[in-house]
């Protein structure tokens, strides 16, 4: 059980690395485009802007590009260390 507990991430430790990603894109399902850029991390929630999609099927959606929206620190955290 206590072997559990060193491998359990706090929110702080989260929120540090998150910290050092600001700025890059990567796949976020919770996107149009599927892209997604790190803007702020909370200690719930994070903004992310919208990117433009690498793939062709997915171009129709890149009218959104530029969009906000947040999703959970601990989802942001899997999308990017994942």
């Amino acid at each position: 059980m206590v072997l559990i507990f060193r491998y359990l991430k706090t929110v702080k430790d989260m929120e540090k690395e998150l910290n050092t990603v600001i700025g890059k894109d990567c796949s976020c399902n919770g996107s149009p485009t599927l892209r997604a850029k790190l803007i702020s991390v909370g200690s719930l929630w994070c903004r992310l802007e919208v990117t433009p999609a690498m793939y062709k099927g997915n171009q129709s959606a890149n009218c959104l590009v530029g969009t906000e929206f947040k999703a959970p620190t601990s989802v942001v955290y899997n999308m990017y260390f994942f």
